[in-house]
């Protein structure tokens, strides 16, 4: 029994041994926590509590439950507020971010871009020289083959035959007063028309479509009558109606004065009963400038465009006669007709005296030129008859038809390389200038002997 209860008290006393030990250690892992809270900063609170705790210390709840409650709400508050804060910044940097995009200025030409197009406008060059360059090969070729002479004496006498039909001239036999010729005479299936209150206008003008891809019309025209003002008036209402953005004024270098230039194209502001005719500005020939350039703002009454309009003097080729020097210049100029700076929906304008003879021969030029750049062969003959079944009296004399190939020529050997190829062009331009002044003198003089056969009959 004994021995039973000293064991029993031996349990005991290690029983209350373990549990001091535990407790003991509990109160020390206590201490060290509460040491380290102590010393950790407290956190400031960074907004006042705006909730009330029910129920605190008054119903006998604890003031510990109060505060961790009242901390939760706060923050909740904090961090909604700060939510919304941050969207609404976010929202006006966005805002901002687009109001600065669309203020920003889209850059138009760049130099990388510039110096794209730099190069595409050369390859365009350097391909379009090939291809005339090729096509130059085989014309000369086949020039130096025939007869010059005869092919181009037989070429025009087809041409020469064409003749209008009085029955399909109505309208030019009714207005003679304002023609510069009753010889030359004008379609009234293709003559000059206006739109609207002008409708009824009449101007000696005959609108063509030319052998060109794409389709280009193109407008011949005499130059108006200095001494009646509907005819002055006529001119500008045809460049408005057919929207003319280049005329160019064939004339020799004596034809007209300065005076009666002004008497054309006005120096300053003219206005007629139905048009207004207002001078811009005037760009003078030289080594740059081929020939001279007015510039006109046409503006019909009661119409709220004002079209501009280019008149370019080209003072290189006489009445009655072909030229004889400038050919470069005079080829550079027809190639600029069918250029591409006019609208698609304009038409530009060749005038003369009369507006048959030179401006026919000037086109035809122009047309060859056109050819050689879409890498064709310019049929001379094709062209001649399309002009003429247009324009009766286009290409009046054989001289003419013949300086219209030395048009060709004379840029086609401009765009060449091979020296060889070259100096085979000059020698069948010397050919044509040949030929084609010989063929002058002739016509001149038949024309002095008709005129002084028509003075013996009035005799």
């Amino acid at each position: 029994m004994e021995r039973k209860k000293s064991k029993t008290n031996l349990l005991q006393k290690f029983a209350e041994k373990f549990k001091k030990k535990k407790r003991s250690k509990s109160a020390s892992m206590s201490r060290e926590r509460g040491s380290e809270m102590s010393r950790r900063p407290r956190r400031p609170s960074r907004s006042a509590s705006k909730t009330k705790v029910s129920g605190g210390n008054k119903e006998g709840g604890s003031p510990n439950a109060s505060a961790e409650t009242k901390s939760k709400i706060d923050l909740m508050e904090v961090t909604a507020k700060g939510i919304k804060s941050k969207e609404s910044k976010e929202k006006k940097s966005s805002g901002k971010k687009k109001k600065e995009k669309e203020n920003l200025p889209t850059p138009t030409k760049t130099p990388s871009t510039m110096a794209l197009r730099r190069t595409d406008s050369q390859m365009e060059v350097s391909q379009n020289n090939r291809c005339v360059e090729r096509q130059m090969k085989i014309w000369i070729d086949s020039l130096e083959k025939m007869d010059i002479r005869k092919v181009l004496e037989t070429e025009y006498d087809g041409i020469e035959k064409m003749k209008a039909e009085a029955e399909k001239c109505q309208v030019f036999e009714k207005k003679l007063d304002q023609c510069s010729s009753e010889f030359i005479e004008l379609l009234d299936a293709n003559r000059v028309k206006g739109g609207g209150e002008n409708k009824d206008f009449f101007y000696h003008g005959s609108v063509l479509n030319c052998l060109t891809t794409p389709p280009k019309t193109t407008v011949l025209a005499q130059l108006p009558l200095i001494d009646n003002a509907e005819s002055l008036e006529a001119f500008w209402l045809m460049v408005a109606a057919q929207k003319i953005q280049r005329i160019y004024v064939l004339a020799g270098e004596e034809e007209f004065d300065k005076r009666q230039l002004s008497d054309y194209f006005p120096d300053d502001f003219k206005e007629h009963k139905t048009i207004r005719v207002n001078h811009r500005k005037t760009l003078p020939k030289t080594d740059d400038q081929l020939n001279n350039q007015l510039y006109y703002e046409v503006v019909p009454k009661d119409c709220a465009e004002a079209p501009f309009c280019m008149v370019e003097i080209c003072d290189f080729w006489e009445d009655g006669r072909v030229p004889v020097k400038d050919y470069g210049r005079i080829a550079t100029t027809a190639a600029s007709v069918f250029d591409s700076d006019i609208d698609a929906d304009a038409s530009c304008g060749i005038v003369s005296f009369y507006g048959a003879g030179r401006t026919g021969a000037f086109l035809v030029g122009a047309l060859a030129i056109e050819k050689l750049r879409s890498g064709e062969q310019p049929n001379y003959k094709e062209l001649g008859t399309c002009i003429r079944s247009q324009r009766p009296g286009a290409i009046e004399v054989l001289s003419q038809y013949i300086f219209s190939h030395t048009i060709g020529l004379t840029y086609g050997m401009k765009h060449c390389k091979d020296a060889g190829l070259k100096t085979r062009i000059e020698k069948i331009i010397a050919q044509f200038e040949t030929f084609a002044c010989a063929k002058m003198a002739e016509e001149e003089e038949e024309d002095s002997s008709s005129n002084a056969t028509n003075t013996n009959t009035c005799e």
